[in-house]
C-alpha cells in the first residue's frame, strides 16, 4: 500500500523570515479567479512613453496570507532593470485584487505566489 505524501511544501522566507508555502494542496488564487486576474491586468497594465526598448517578461511575487493580504513582495525580472517600472505596477495591480489564500490540508496557510506577465510594446 501507497503512503500518500503531502503536497505541501513549506521553506524559510529571507523576506518575511517565517515560514511561507511554496507548494500548497490549493494554490492561492484572486477572487474572481484568473480571469479576473488577466482582466484586472489587460486594464490597469500601462506602457511609459519613450520606455519602447523594454520587451521581455515581467515577474514578481508575493506572499498571500492566510487572511487574503500580500505581502512580502519581491521582483524576481523586469526588463527595465533597476527601474523597476514594470514590477512597480504590477503589485499595484495585486494589491487592488481580493485574493484567497492557499490551503494546505483544509488549513489556509500563508503561500508564495508568481504573477508573470509579458511585455511587448510594440503590440501597443
Amino acid at each position: 500500500m501507497a503512503i500518500a505524501q503531502d503536497k505541501c511544501v513549506k521553506e524559510q522566507d529571507s523576506i518575511l523570515h517565517k515560514l511561507v508555502y511554496k507548494y500548497t494542496d490549493i494554490p492561492p488564487s484572486t477572487v474572481g479567479g484568473m480571469e479576473k486576474l488577466g482582466r484586472t491586468l489587460t486594464k490597469n497594465f500601462k506602457y511609459p512613453p519613450g520606455d519602447a526598448d523594454y520587451a521581455g517578461r515581467v515577474i514578481v511575487a508575493f506572499v498571500v496570507e492566510p487572511n487574503g493580504k500580500i505581502d512580502g513582495l519581491r521582483t524576481i525580472k523586469d526588463p527595465s532593470g533597476n527601474k523597476l517600472i514594470f514590477a512597480k505596477q504590477l503589485y499595484k495591480i495585486a494589491a487592488m485584487l481580493k485574493w484567497k489564500p492557499g490551503t494546505c490540508n483544509g488549513k489556509k496557510v500563508p503561500a508564495m505566489f508568481f504573477l508573470p506577465a509579458n511585455i511587448d510594446i510594440a503590440e501597443q
